[in-house]
């Protein structure tokens, strides 16, 4: 069984992490406090800094280096990055191709990518893909197998895996992708049972 590590600042909902070799961190959950911890230390978290603005239903992704915030409620098509070993503020990276929130996020160590989401109207099939080391918009990388939202995802250095999720009731799916590729998704498998915000 996990073992007691600390506190966030607050309690709250519906935050986005990143993380490095070293350090994890997290950002929003209906606000826009960004805070971390070491790894190796257990302990409370310390406060990081800010994002650009208040939200939750955020996803979070990443490079060794580089941490990125994209998404959420309000202000849905914002991406912020910060660098993860350096406490501060964060900085405009771009935009997602659509206002939305309840995105998954994955990353390789090149790229971030961000998959379905609601932006009030029904959940979106979209996943779109950033270069973490270049600021600019989100490009298109093709869809998921189904439309949904609350979804996460998960990755090694070269495949992501997007599970579970809502729309029209809760998911089981695994979609995966080659991140260094664009194109469709593939059905993967399934989890052992249907669930949205899956961690």
């Amino acid at each position: 069984n996990a073992g007691d590590f600390g506190d966030l600042l607050a309690g709250k909902p519906n935050t986005a992490a990143v993380g490095s070799a070293t350090r994890a961190v997290w950002g929003g959950g209906n606000n826009n406090v960004i805070e971390f911890v070491l790894f190796n230390t257990a302990g409370n978290s310390t406060d990081f800094g800010d994002l650009s603005a208040n939200r939750g239903y955020l996803a979070g992704c990443g490079s060794a280096t580089r941490g990125l915030f994209g998404g959420g409620s309000p202000n849905g098509n914002v991406i912020d990055y910060i660098t993860i070993a350096s406490e501060g503020n964060a900085t405009d990276f771009g935009d997602l191709s659509t206002a939305k929130y309840s995105v998954g996020a994955l990353s390789s160590t090149t790229r971030g990518v961000f998959a379905g989401g609601d932006a009030g109207g029904g959940a979106f099939n979209v996943i779109e893909y950033v270069t973490i080391a270049n600021t600019g918009n989100a490009s298109d990388f093709g869809d998921l197998t189904v439309a949904r939202e609350r979804v996460s995802g998960a990755a090694s250095a070269t495949r992501g895996v997007f599970g579970g999720g809502q729309g029209g009731g809760n998911h089981n799916v695994m979609d995966y992708i080659t991140i260094a590729n664009t194109g469709n998704a593939s059905d993967f498998g399934d989890l052992s049972q249907a669930r949205s915000h899956p961690g």
